[in-house]
């Protein structure tokens, strides 16, 4: 909504207004979003079995493969966003706080990732039914939290500079 409220004071962003550089690195993100995507499907699988067969003996390498996947894959693509696209959106946007709550987003994506590996560092080889509806919590959070920032990327940033196949 901030960022809607900024571009209705501006009169709108143009693409004449997105610096070329800015436009390859919304590019490149919004192409990544895909691979992030493909880890999610796989999370919310991990949530769903453990939910539904918490004894399985799959239960727990598929929650360290998941935790993996998050560590290797969607933290860096995070980090990265951070360190690259989010400084060369404050131009554009007129305030270098116009991303600060997709910022706050990666805060809370990076907890639920730590605490997942926590948790799984509390496994003596099989899922107690104790530590179900933790992971439970955090695996399904994380998940909601994920997709929600992804759409809002989307649907904030990547619009920008819509790729000619999208206008």
């Amino acid at each position: 909504m901030i960022l809607n409220a900024l571009r209705a004071l501006r009169g709108g962003l143009r693409r004449r207004d997105i610096p070329p550089a800015t436009r390859d690195l919304l590019a490149r993100y919004a192409g990544e979003h895909q691979a992030v995507r493909d880890v999610l499907a796989g999370l919310r699988d991990t949530a769903d079995l453990v939910a539904t067969d918490a004894a399985s003996t799959r239960c727990l390498p598929a929650l360290r493969e998941t935790h993996r996947r998050l560590v290797e894959r969607v933290l860096p693509h995070e980090a990265a966003e951070e360190r690259q696209l989010y400084p060369a959106l404050a131009d554009p946007l007129g305030t270098g706080e116009a991303t600060s709550t997709m910022s706050r987003v990666h805060v809370e994506i990076r907890r639920q990732v730590d605490m997942l590996g926590a948790q799984l560092t509390h496994t003596d080889g099989r899922l107690r039914p104790d530590q179900v509806p933790d992971l439970l919590a955090t695996l399904y959070g994380l998940d909601a939290v994920l997709r929600l920032h992804l759409a809002q990327e989307e649907e904030t940033f990547f619009t920008l500079d819509p790729a000619p196949e999208r206008q």
